[in-house]
């Protein structure tokens, strides 16, 4: 983690959610879902159904309803709906199961540690690899947030080099 895969969806989630009949983004999936996986995908089954649909109440009971009440009430509509932080194939079946649960034009955003998720039969998913920043691009993010400017004073470079080095390119370390 924290190479900027969250970030990045949010930012692409906030430029284009206006071009959809409705949006959600269902973040920290992984968490939501360690106390009691069932009733964490209900929840975030709810959400989903919640906000895509501009409604404040809906009840989810098991997560087989919530896959069936998904497909009905979403299967006309262009959404976009970002999935963040899977971690398990059932996270996604609950979720965003298949293509056809969502009206044409749906975008579906899944942001992962384990890319395995999204390959198999039946799952083609276009997939992009967030890379760490090099270690001149995390000088100059780390020189832009502790001296105000792109590159260290001479008197820290050597100071800014070690704990550039020491994060290892991960944009939220530094």
């Amino acid at each position: 983690g924290g190479v900027g895969k969250t970030t990045l969806a949010k930012a692409v989630f906030n430029e284009i959610c206006g071009t959809f009949e409705g949006s959600c983004f269902l973040a920290d999936v992984r968490s939501k879902c360690l106390d009691g996986y069932s009733a964490g995908l209900r929840h975030l089954q709810t959400q989903l159904l919640c906000k895509t649909l501009e409604t404040t109440r809906f009840d989810v009971d098991h997560v087989d309803e919530g896959i069936s009440l998904i497909k009905l009430r979403l299967g006309l509509k262009k959404l976009l709906i970002v999935v963040d932080d899977v971690d398990h194939e059932s996270q996604l079946d609950a979720l965003v199961g298949e293509r056809d649960w969502f009206g044409s034009g749906s975008t579906i955003i899944i942001t992962t540690r384990h890319v395995n998720l999204l390959n198999g039969p039946g799952k083609d998913y276009e997939k992009y690899k967030v890379e760490v920043l090099s270690s001149k691009e995390s000088l100059q993010l780390f020189s832009l947030y502790a001296f105000n400017n792109p590159n260290p004073s001479e008197a820290f470079v050597e100071l800014a080099n070690m704990i550039v080095s020491y994060v290892g390119g991960l944009p939220l370390a530094l």
